[in-house]
């Protein structure tokens, strides 16, 4: 049994991707039973055994919950329409979704979104509770700090670093580094002030 801890479009998605090789094998878990087959969860007394995948887009919710449900129950998730390259490293509950593409030495940390269609190049590094949005491109070596939200169809330049729980807009160019806890969003990149 794999249990999924949300209920919304992401939870679509992910059961999407399991379809294939666990049907009829996936529970949806929230805080709130919104159609019967969803089952009532308190993350408080959290007792319910198995795999758990958290489908949650937004970074600082999927982290809180991570931490209530604890550190060992979680897996990987990779779409098999998904291509990553025999080297990469990616930690316990990311998910890399339908037609991804991830090349040779990236690492991914624990509970990251690399959404439908983005591509991660060579040696990039994606801080953990990161997401990677739908088309989102990230170059060659780049460099995503913690909790940082990187929008649809975005594109981030070889090399360029971003900081930790920032906000790139949906087709943002970042052609430049970008401190932590900003939003940016443009082409080029600019700075939310």
């Amino acid at each position: 049994m794999i249990n999924i801890y949300g209920n919304g479009g992401h939870a679509k998605v992910i059961s999407s991707a399991l379809w294939n090789t666990h049907p009829k094998q996936i529970k949806f878990w929230d805080d709130e039973s919104y159609e019967n087959e969803v089952g009532d969860f308190d993350p408080y007394n959290n007792n319910i055994k198995g795999d758990w995948l958290i489908a949650i887009g937004n970074n600082k919710a999927r982290k809180r919950i991570s931490e209530l449900l604890g550190n060992d129950c979680y897996i990987t998730l990779i779409d098999e329409s998904a291509i990553l390259a025999s080297n990469v490293k990616i930690g316990k509950g990311s998910q890399v979704l339908h037609g991804s593409i991830v090349q040779t030495d990236t690492i991914i940390g624990k509970h990251c979104i690399v959404n439908t269609g983005a591509t991660v190049d060579h040696d990039c590094i994606l801080g953990d509770f990161s997401f990677v949005g739908p088309n989102a491109t990230l170059c060659g070596g780049v460099e995503i700090g913690e909790g940082t939200f990187i929008g649809a169809g975005a594109v981030v330049i070889p090399h360029v670093k971003i900081g930790k729980n920032c906000m790139i807009g949906a087709g943002a160019v970042v052609i430049k580094n970008l401190p932590d806890g900003i939003t940016a969003y443009g082409n080029p990149v600019k700075i939310k002030l």
